[in-house]
């Protein structure tokens, strides 16, 4: 082989082993990604599992007559695990709030006064619920009748509404408690202050419907919380309790 023709060969060899190197890393590199990205998917995948522990933890608490008994509504309580893993249950009474597809709209109008809306804006937050409530019932895929009001997430939609507005609001709705009122004992201020403003006296709650919220979070940083809408059985015997709402955040 003549001089010039061995030093083409070389130069070639030279950028084959550049080429197959980046290939090689390439291939390393997507590797290592796809690792991480099942390990974070892992989990993930257990915090989302202790997580629903825990609210199964709170449905048990909640359908046993001693054990709830003992409940502190509204107070978050936190299970510590050995791997440095938590997780925080917190459980309301539904009816402590105002329900979308039943409160009257003299309620609605209160609440949002008391949340700081104009009274303009007040007006147009109650007539917004009530003109969906109007429209009558969808019907769910299984071809059967729900309350128009199915998520409290569909109040997104509504005017003058951001996320700051709805974060305020949120903690004093439901759509689980089938009650025109709210129970003053356990509604939180804004709720109490809405229905003075209102001329409401409220009414009790009927004890039967609750929502539990349970966070999981890891020593990895990873972290999934679930939202769940309980209705216990009015009848002796299994079922103990209906499930109504059900979402992971």
């Amino acid at each position: 082989m003549k001089p010039d023709e061995n030093g083409m060969a070389l130069m070639i060899a030279v950028w084959a082993v550049i080429l197959i190197g980046g290939l090689v890393t390439g291939m390393v590199a997507m590797g290592g990604g796809d690792a991480a990205i099942t390990a974070n998917r892992i989990e993930t995948a257990r915090a989302g599992a202790l997580a629903e522990a825990g609210v199964l933890r709170a449905i048990a608490a909640l359908t046993d007559p001693a054990a709830r008994e003992k409940l502190e509504l509204d107070q978050p309580f936190t299970v510590q695990l050995e791997d440095a893993a938590s997780i925080t249950v917190v459980v309301r009474d539904s009816c402590g709030a105002i329900d979308l597809n039943w409160a009257p709209g003299a309620l609605l109008r209160a609440y949002g006064v008391a949340e700081g809306m104009s009274h303009a804006a007040a007006a147009r937050f109650a007539s917004a619920i009530e003109a969906r409530r109007e429209a009558g019932p969808e019907e769910t895929a299984d071809g059967l009748p729900s309350h128009p009001w199915q998520s409290l997430d569909q109040l997104n939609a509504l005017p003058d509404m951001d996320r700051a507005t709805l974060d305020r609001i949120i903690p004093g709705l439901t759509v689980n408690c089938r009650e025109a009122g709210a129970d003053p004992r356990l509604a939180p201020d804004l709720v109490r202050e809405a229905l003075q403003l209102s001329g409401a006296t409220g009414s009790p709650s009927h004890g039967l419907a609750y929502e539990i919220e349970a966070q999981a979070r890891l020593a990895s940083g990873a972290r999934v919380t679930l939202r769940a809408a309980i209705w216990l059985s009015r009848q002796p015997g299994p079922p103990a309790y209906y499930i109504t709402g059900w979402r992971s955040l």
